[in-house]
């Protein structure tokens, strides 16, 4: 009984929160607050993974919402910390989604970090804690790419144990100019231990992050962890900050000012599924920010999070949403 009592009061306290923050299901909006929502933005720039999208496949109505939008004169761009996937690839299920995605329409975490390295005249070689994909997008620049290590670790019985982790962490690899950061699913404790040299050897080289979410949900019943973690137990372990290049960091938020030629951020939707990378994000660029809790985020956690730059200004529980607001608007204008 008492803990019954106790949702009560919880759930209670984080409804009276959502509306405190005037947070709406875009449904639930009014006649006359749907068509100025609908009217309010004239780009939409969208999160791919667990809002167009699932790791385990696609989201009924996304195709239909997504075409009801751009043939409505909405710009469409989308930007995703995913960098396990090609460009190519990405376009590929745009395709099937009905929707022509151009390459200058997707900002991919791999081309965001090759961009800025090509811009400081990136000479040295570059440690990458990242997938295949990530890596190759460097290379293909011409960028020289360390990565590993691929051998086990020395795990030995002598007493010079000094001398086994000094010869492992030798000084005859080449000058690093620059650690880069982002999921690797085969990280283990050897490379982060090999980044935190590359780190304080050199007082120059510079520490790149791309996607800092902490928790990646594949689907209903998996999550994985993400890089955030570990981004975190190297910026603790050199006393350096990361420059982040995936969402939710400022650099990022400069690049897609810059790149998409924003001059009236409020005039922006973004859309997004995780509270700190997404809504955080568009808070950073001061875009409008629509939740969708079709992925990595319940509504049970929307309404208990109170960190007010992570927090949207409306939710839905997909784009499906869309198709219904456009009817209803369309009918209203009859």
């Amino acid at each position: 009984m008492f803990r019954t009592i106790n949702r009560c009061v919880w759930v209670n306290r984080v409804e009276n929160s959502m509306e405190n923050n005037n947070i709406k299901h875009i449904l639930q909006l009014s006649k006359e607050e749907k068509r100025k929502f609908l009217d309010s933005f004239d780009m939409l720039m969208s999160d791919c993974d667990g809002v167009v999208w699932n790791f385990t496949g696609p989201i009924a109505g996304v195709d239909k919402a997504l075409q009801l939008l751009r043939a409505d004169g909405k710009k469409l761009a989308f930007i995703s910390n995913n960098g396990m996937r090609t460009m190519e690839e990405y376009q590929k299920k745009f395709q099937s989604l009905g929707i022509v995605a151009q390459e200058d329409d997707i900002v991919h975490p791999a081309l965001t970090t090759v961009h800025y390295l090509k811009s400081v005249n990136m000479q040295d070689a570059v440690y990458c804690i990242a997938t295949e994909v990530f890596k190759d997008y460097l290379r293909n620049e011409g960028l020289q790419v360390m990565d590993g290590p691929k051998e086990r670790f020395p795990d030995t019985r002598e007493e010079n144990q000094v001398r086994v982790y000094s010869e492992y962490f030798d000084h005859k690899d080449p000058k690093v100019g620059a650690v880069v950061i982002d999921i690797d699913v085969n990280l283990s404790l050897a490379h982060l231990m090999k980044a935190k040299c590359y780190l304080e050897r050199n007082p120059n080289c510079l520490f790149i992050a791309g996607a800092t979410d902490h928790i990646i949900p594949l689907g209903s019943s998996m999550d994985v962890i993400g890089p955030g973690y570990f981004i975190e137990i190297l910026e603790r372990a050199t006393g350096r900050t990361a420059l982040v290049l995936g969402k939710p960091g400022k650099a990022l938020a400069q690049v897609v000012q810059k790149r998409f030629h924003i001059t009236a951020p409020k005039r922006v939707l973004f859309v997004g599924d995780m509270l700190p990378q997404d809504m955080g994000f568009g808070s950073r660029c001061g875009f409008q920010k629509l939740l969708m809790l079709s992925g990595g985020t319940s509504k049970d956690a929307l309404m208990a999070h109170n960190e007010p730059d992570q927090l949207p200004d409306y939710y839905a529980d997909s784009f499906a949403d869309f198709i219904e607001l456009y009817n209803e608007s369309i009918r209203s204008e009859e």
